[in-house]
């Protein structure tokens, strides 16, 4: 069995809206970073909390690829995951990490594999622009301090 990836970038996908995204390998390497791909029904679904959770856990930056704004097949998912976003982009701002670590993309199913790949990959080469978050070593010893 093979261990499972400390993911520096983490994708979120909304399999429901953009099939395409399917295509994309579960994870790989990119400037240095690696990247876990995860599907998910909506990106309504995804919980502000769990978003954290990716960057207490070492990640340096989150993408959240959702349908086109209004357009959203689960009614409001794409506006919920919006929502979302600036409250983590918010809390990520109170503990002195830049908001720009979390970024949602609008993707439609009309668009081509190709061009969901390159608009991921261009947010991914932001995150790295960025650095290293002190997020999870900071976490790991508060834990470590309180156990």
């Amino acid at each position: 069995m093979s261990e499972p990836i400390q993911p520096d970038v983490v994708v979120h996908i909304c399999s429901n809206c953009i099939p395409q995204g399917g295509r994309l390998p579960s994870q790989w390497t990119q400037s240095g970073a690696r990247v876990l791909v995860r599907e998910v029904p909506c990106s309504g679904k995804i919980d502000g909390q769990y978003l954290m959770h990716t960057f207490e856990g070492g990640a340096s930056g989150l993408c959240i690829v959702s349908c086109p704004e209004g357009e959203c097949r689960l009614a409001q998912g794409n506006y919920r995951a919006e929502v979302r976003m600036r409250t983590v982009q918010r809390l990520l701002s109170e503990i002195g990490l830049e908001p720009e670590r979390i970024e949602l993309l609008h993707s439609s199913p009309d668009d081509t594999f190709d061009r969901l790949e390159k608009r991921i990959r261009e947010v991914i080469e932001r995150f790295c622009m960025l650095g290293e978050t002190s997020i999870h070593t900071r976490f790991c010893k508060q834990q470590s301090d309180n156990g």
